[in-house]
């Protein structure tokens, strides 16, 4: 029997949802005040600026520069969370031959002395990245974070991911967020790696596949959706559980729901920002093979959101025939506009098994693009990951 989930997009901001205001100005790059022709150019997105002589950059859909562009540039493609723009910085450079950048604003207000704060952001590695990096980091301070040259930013405290400690992360967007603890009278927040090369942990990353330029010595993010928001609950500033947001891969890996998928709480956070709580059971019962498997996507998406309650049920049946391999086929109808979508959505399913513990060896991946139609009379089955186990 054909066993198909169709997946569902419900569009949401990424990040944890509190009343209060966010004291980020300009938190998704949306206002820009003149036309961004060149790399560099995120003061442009008033009144964001470069702490440093190596400035950051600026993307937007808007600009006849290709190399800024978005969702395509220079470094690769991704899609803003929301409306046109998102910016860019240099978290890391083999043997320094670029230096970091890093990206400052000022706060709406100061900080009150003796309340929290809930400060997240969200990255994605850049396609054409070679490296990946640890420490991603946001400082707040009360004075503005500068230097007259290129060298690593040094502050006394920053807030990273308590556990999320390599951001490999492709294709769609990351949370990282802490909680800060306001002295008082606070109002500059920078963004960057502010941690020495030698004590970063770094991982070479492959190249996606249908991207024909070469990669580059460095680990480069894009970043968009920033917030610093006050809280009376700081526990619910946490972005280090499932895949995106929660029960993504930690140090100690010990995931309740390996044993047991419908325990897990999933929220998936797609490129688009959607967010979609998984909670609800869509699928009944176990796998007992894995015979004709499609798990089917939207129109030009790759998110995976609800149906991750069905990847699961799939992935605890590797986890109970540890002989078993599968191929992944990542598909696209013709009719889609959004190009490697095959590449795209078989990355983002693999991931996800990888980030739950299956072994890569475990997996071959092949991508078929619109070849191979399921229906040609039906477009939306055709837009799919298909999964075959191998004999």
């Amino acid at each position: 029997m054909k066993k198909i989930v169709c997946l569902l997009s419900l569009i949401g901001m990424v990040g944890i949802a509190f009343a209060q205001e966010n004291l980020v100005p300009n938190h998704d790059f949306q206002q820009i005040e003149k036309k961004v022709k060149e790399e560099g150019q995120i003061n442009m997105a008033t009144p964001w600026v470069s702490p440093t002589l190596a400035p950051a950059d600026l993307y937007t859909k808007d600009t006849k520069n290709g190399n800024v562009g978005a969702p395509a540039n220079a470094y690769g493609e991704e899609k803003p969370m929301s409306g046109d723009n998102y910016a860019g910085f240099m978290a890391y450079s083999y043997k320094n031959k670029e230096p970091r950048s890093y990206l400052q604003v000022q706060l709406k207000e100061k900080l009150e002395a003796g309340k929290k704060y809930c400060v997240t952001m969200n990255v994605s590695l850049a396609d054409l990245s070679k490296y990946a990096t640890s420490h991603i980091g946001m400082a707040i301070t009360k004075n503005a974070i500068s230097a007259n040259n290129t060298d690593i930013l040094k502050v006394e405290k920053q807030i990273v991911s308590k556990k999320l400690k390599m951001y490999e992360q492709q294709f769609y967007w990351v949370p990282v967020c802490g909680v800060f603890s306001a002295e008082g009278d606070e109002e500059f927040l920078t963004i960057g790696n502010f941690t020495p090369d030698e004590a970063l942990k770094l991982e070479k990353v492959k190249r996606p596949r249908g991207f024909s330029k070469p990669q580059l010595y460095d680990a480069y993010y894009y970043v968009d959706n920033i917030s610093v928001v006050e809280t009376d609950k700081p526990r619910e500033c946490d972005c280090d559980s499932d895949p995106a947001m929660k029960n993504v891969e930690t140090v100690s890996r010990n995931f309740s729901s390996d044993n047991d998928p419908s325990a897990n709480k999933v929220k998936i956070v797609g490129t688009h920002g959607d967010v979609v709580d998984a909670n609800t059971p869509s699928v009944s019962g176990k796998i007992e093979n894995l015979n004709d498997v499609n798990i089917l996507f939207l129109a030009d998406s790759y998110a995976i959101d609800e149906s991750v309650e069905y990847i699961d049920k799939i992935i605890a049946y590797l986890k109970a025939n540890k002989s078993v391999k599968i191929k992944m086929i990542g598909h696209n109808d013709a009719s889609e506009k959004e190009e490697r979508l095959d590449s795209k959505r078989l990355a983002s399913v693999y991931k996800y098994f990888l980030s739950k513990g299956v072994a890569k060896e475990r997996i071959e991946r092949e991508m078929k693009g619109a070849d191979e139609p399921a229906d040609k009379n039906d477009p939306l089955k055709n837009m799919r990951v298909e999964i075959q186990e191998i004999e």
